[in-house]
Order: C-alpha cells, then sequence, then structure tokens
C-alpha cells in the first residue's frame, strides 16, 4: 500500500487547495528554500497523525493554519493505492481549536487512524517519511 495522492488545502503557506499524485516508483518534490516542501512532509505527518505540533514545526495547533486567507480551518486528506482515504481538519475557535479525524470520510479518532495504520506497519514515532536535503522521498508504505 502506497500514497496514490495528498491533498491540502490551507495548510501552513498552502492557502489554495493543492493536490500532489504520487506516481508508482519514487516521487521528487524539489524547489527553492522557502517553497513549500517541508510544508509538505508536516502535512503528511500531520493526516496521519504521526507527529506532535513541535515536530511539525508550530508552537501550536493552530499555527498551522494559514493566517492569510482569513478561514479559520486547515485540512489535509491522503488517499492510498487499496482506495482508503484518511482526512484531518483543525478549525481555530474563540478560545482554541477543534481537530477532527476522518477514516474513508467517517469521523473516528486519532487511536482509529493510527490502529488503521499501524496494520501496514506506520507507527507515530517510527521512520515513515524521508527526506534527504532539497529531495523528499515518501517511502511506499
Amino acid at each position: 500500500m502506497h500514497i496514490t495522492e495528498l491533498e491540502i488545502d490551507n495548510f501552513k503557506s498552502f492557502t489554495k487547495k493543492t493536490k500532489i499524485p504520487f506516481f508508482g516508483g519514487f516521487t521528487v518534490i524539489s524547489g527553492p528554500n522557502g517553497s513549500g516542501k517541508s510544508n509538505i512532509i508536516d502535512s503528511v505527518l500531520f493526516v496521519l497523525a504521526l507527529s506532535s505540533s513541535r515536530s511539525l514545526r508550530a508552537e501550536k495547533l493552530t499555527d498551522l493554519i494559514n493566517l492569510n486567507s482569513g478561514r479559520p480551518t486547515a485540512e489535509v486528506s491522503v488517499t492510498f493505492s487499496d482506495g482508503t482515504k484518511v482526512r484531518r481538519r483543525i478549525k481555530r475557535t474563540g478560545t482554541g481549536y477543534y481537530s477532527y479525524n476522518y477514516l474513508n470520510e467517517k469521523v473516528c479518532k486519532q487511536s482509529d487512524v493510527t490502529d488503521f495504520l499501524s496494520k501496514f506497519g506506520i507507527k507515530p514515532h517510527g521512520y515513515n517519511v524521508v527526506m534527504q536535503g532539497d529531495i523528499t522521498r515518501i517511502i511506499e508504505m
């Protein structure tokens, strides 16, 4: 099982909805410094509930929402080769935030997502995403 598509909306530097396909074989994301390469990796870690806000280079989860859009939400979804879709949405409120997790478009707990991923050897504190200099590779899962 591997990631076939990543969709990012209002997450960090991605103000507009952005779809990134991952084709079979080796996918490389390259670009100049400051173009958002690391934010793509952060979005994968965020949606798969594999990381804390600190390891996503944010003080708190609401820092992941793009401030320039004026929208109070950020959303990331990932689709796997077997058709499974995992989605996470964060919404800023007047008193804090709400975080929603979805597995195949059904609301679920974060532990449901991590339990699902653990069946494929993907662990919250494992090395599931590989980064190397200006080349980022998401290993086949």
